[in-house]
């Protein structure tokens, strides 16, 4: 086989193959870091502590780690688009991996959901989240799994905008901290287990705040 054929395939088809690909939603840069709206980011970013692998950039705006987590092969990817535009990034993952949307769990926070509350779905609407419309419409399907976390509504008069693109409060902080390891271990539950036991099991029992 010519040289340069040898390289275009090395090139053009990845050595890793993932069983999944995990998308945690959020903006890019430093100015959103650790905000409400990059839950998915930190959620994403505690699974790869959990597992042996590496972070790299990709040609296609993100962040990808790929590796081992519990003895299974997975790739995380941080889209580097704001959350509006995230679709694209998606679809290039998964077509760089070989993999449909089944393969594909989602990871983001929720307005409507109770602080620090975490539902699983294995598909459905938008629910009015501008990175999981991005991706139903660039995917063209909605049978896509997610993981959500809630963010509660903001207090009135804050615009909820300024809500999501917010900090937590020192005392939000360990409820905040609480559903991001619950959300990383739902990730995980539905690696191994099926969508209904996943659902069964933090979508009732998780540690949700609730007020006195």
């Amino acid at each position: 086989m010519k040289r340069w054929m040898r390289r275009w395939r090395r090139q053009s088809s990845p050595s890793f193959s993932p069983c999944r690909l995990i998308v945690g939603l959020g903006n890019p840069g430093p100015a959103y870091a650790g905000t409400r709206h990059n839950l998915g980011f930190l959620v994403c970013d505690r699974l790869a502590a959990l597992g042996t692998g590496r972070w790299r950039a990709a040609r296609y705006r993100a962040e990808v780690w790929t590796g081992q987590i519990d003895g299974l092969g997975i790739a995380l990817l941080k889209p580097q688009t704001f959350v509006n535009e995230s679709g694209p990034a998606v679809r290039a993952a998964l077509q760089t991996f070989g993999l449909e949307p089944s393969c594909l769990i989602v990871v983001h926070d929720d307005l409507d959901l109770a602080f620090a509350r975490i539902r699983v779905r294995p598909e459905g609407g938008s629910g009015g989240h501008n990175g999981m419309r991005s991706i139903i419409r660039t995917l063209k399907t909605d049978q896509v799994a997610r993981v959500k976390i809630g963010l509660g509504r903001p207090p009135a008069g804050v615009d909820p905008a300024d809500h999501v693109l917010g900090r937590f409060t020192p005392a939000e902080r360990p409820d905040a901290n609480a559903a991001l390891e619950r959300a990383a271990d739902a990730v995980r539950a539905l690696l191994t287990a099926d969508v209904d036991s996943t659902m069964q099991q933090f979508n009732q029992t998780d540690g949700a705040h609730r007020p006195a």
